[in-house]
This record gives C-alpha cells, structure tokens and sequence, in this order.
C-alpha cells in the first residue's frame, strides 16, 4: 500500500505516523508545498508551541472550537487533548500546564514539538518531500493519482 498526506504540518504529520503505526508495510509519504514542514507550529504560542489545552471533559474542550462542535465531541471520543499529552510525553517531550490550562512543553520552545514529530517519522520510515505542491488529485479505479507542481511524475496511491 502506497499512501500520500498531503500537507506537512502537526496534522500532516499525526496522520502519517498514525497510517504507518497501523499499516506498518505501507509506504507513508508525506507531500508539503513549501521548503520546510511545521511552520506553523514553529511560530505558535510565540514560539513556544501551545500543544493543546488541559480541559477536563471532551465537552469543555469541544467548546473552545466554536465551529462544528458536535463533530468534534465525537473525534474527541477517539482522540482528545489527553491523548495529545500522553502521545507527547511518551515520547520524551514533558509537557506542562498553565494556569490558564494552556499546555506547552517543558523547555517552552516549539523546537521540542517539531524535534519530537521528525524523530518519529524517521523512526518509522515516512518519506517527507518538501518543495513540491499537489496540482490534481485523479481516482483511477481504486486508486487516487497525484500530479505535482514540480517536473516530478504523476504517482498512485492507495
């Protein structure tokens, strides 16, 4: 199996992980258009990285994003902030919570997060190409081909 993520920030990244710690014999590859993946979380919380927020119940959390709620309680019952917390402190990223129930890591650089992400997807495999955008997604029977930006072959994945 053959499987591209489009996109190469946190959620880029947690989906590529997540696809090959389930589908150990896939190839994950992980397609972002700019030169650097997780820029975004390199600038967030000023550069310290808000991870996520320590609320109690999954409806509280589910309240801080105002749209689709209901779509994300149920997400939430999957995944959920404390599922956040756990994944990174069990890979070495000690995190800590504010007053305000912000969550950050410990040494409160964002550097720490993204370390922790490229660390895990080399661990298991993940081809990260940067530079190259996606133009076109095509279904060919149970396929999806890709067309990109660069003088760089169409592919199929599955």
């Amino acid at each position: 199996m053959k499987v591209a993520i489009i996109g190469g920030g946190a959620a880029g990244f947690f989906a590529a992980i997540s696809c090959k710690q389930h589908h150990p014999n896939a190839q994950v590859h992980l397609i972002e258009k700019t030169k650097k993946t997780l820029g975004k979380v390199k600038i967030s919380g000023g550069g310290r990285c808000n991870v996520t927020n320590a609320c109690e119940s999954i409806s509280e959390f589910s309240r801080a994003y105002p749209r689709d709620e209901k779509l994300l309680k149920r997400a939430f019952h999957r995944f959920n902030n404390k599922d956040t917390m756990t994944w990174f402190e069990s890979r070495g990223v000690p995190l800590v919570v504010q007053e305000d129930d912000c969550v950050f890591p410990q040494s409160q650089d964002s550097q720490s997060i993204i370390d922790c992400f490229l660390q895990e997807a080399k661990r298991l495999g993940i081809s990260i190409k940067t530079g190259i955008g996606v133009t076109s997604l095509k279904s060919i029977d149970s396929k999806i081909e890709l067309a990109f930006t660069e003088n760089i072959p169409s592919r199929t994945f599955d």
